[in-house]
């Protein structure tokens, strides 16, 4: 299954980037995240653990970075119970600011995984929806308050 989302962003790609690149700044923006670790900025073979909260239950999942090019790229590779989920971020210029593509690739990995996987769709629009556009709301917001 692939999701993809475009947002503009009205800051600029080295902002945009720079805020996806710190782990600390992730709660900010993601409404379903309980836990991450570690919170060191992003490095090509950063792998850490997230927990999220998906359908009233949380869900663990093993994640690794596995492409960063300033300020245009974002991979992140994660694997959980029944699924593996690659999210490539793609920040482009234009128009005095960002848009920033998402496209999530959610495989299932297991026969549980593919039921996991057939009921995600709508869960995970609603999820980027909701982180693309905090992450929006916040670097707009800094933006106009000239930080």
């Amino acid at each position: 299954m692939i999701i993809e989302r475009t947002t503009h962003i009205a800051a600029p790609p080295e902002r945009v980037y720079e805020y996806m690149v710190d782990p600390t700044h992730w709660f900010e923006y993601d409404p379903t995240l309980v836990e991450a670790t570690p919170g060191d900025r992003l490095q090509i073979g950063t792998s850490g653990i997230v927990r999220n909260r998906r359908m009233r239950m949380t869900a663990k999942a093993t994640w690794k970075t596995t492409e960063l090019e300033a300020p245009v790229r974002v991979t992140q590779y994660l694997r959980g119970m029944g699924y593996e989920l690659t999210e490539a971020v793609r920040l482009t210029a234009v128009d005095g600011g960002t848009d920033m593509q998402v496209v999530d690739t959610l495989l299932p990995t297991s026969l549980g995984g593919r039921v996991f996987v057939a009921m995600s769709r709508g869960v995970m629009e609603r999820d980027l929806r909701a982180r693309s556009q905090r992450l929006k709301a916040l670097l707009e917001r800094e933006t106009v308050g000239g930080q």
